[in-house]
């Protein structure tokens, strides 16, 4: 697994990590293993403190796969629907990934069919545009006008991909 940096994540999401690995105990599957390096690595803080561009449960984010091509959806604790593409579940190891990681960040983790994905973040939409239903590449009439998170890295650049 690749990407050795720490995992943000809320109180509430830390709650329900812990209480997805308690179902867990034992198991050596991939997703187990993803899920013990992002409790491994959490940093907890209030989600007041979290920072606009890491991505939590409920915050739209737009991730590039295997330096390709990206994709844009909704990280949310319900379950994965097949075919449904506005939002990604944090019971899929995608989703799972994807959480806590900020603008710029990176992973690598195994699929649940034992393919290895990188995902890296492109931009994290505020809490107050998170209701927003993506379309391509979040390009929705009412989502035109949002604005996405900035890094401070990418702020001192005066840069941002989009």
């Amino acid at each position: 697994m690749h990407g050795h940096h720490p995992t943000v994540i809320t109180t509430s999401d830390h709650d329900r990590l812990q209480g997805m690995m308690c179902t867990m105990i034992g198991a050596r599957t991939p997703f187990a293993s993803l899920l013990r390096h992002k409790l491994g690595s959490a940093v907890v803080m209030l989600p007041t403190d979290i920072g606009p561009d890491v991505v939590t449960a409920g915050r739209r984010v737009r991730f590039k796969l295997d330096g390709d091509r990206s994709e844009e959806q909704v990280v949310t604790w319900e379950p994965q629907v097949p075919g449904e593409d506005e939002s990604l579940s944090l019971w899929v190891p995608r989703g799972l990934a994807l959480l806590g990681l900020s603008i710029g960040q990176s992973i690598s983790y195994t699929t649940s069919t034992q393919q290895t994905e990188l995902v890296e973040i492109e931009c994290v939409f505020s809490d107050d545009d998170a209701w927003l239903l993506p379309g391509p590449l979040g390009e929705s009439a009412d989502s035109r006008d949002a604005e996405p998170a900035v890094s401070e890295h990418q702020a001192a650049d005066s840069t941002l991909h989009t």
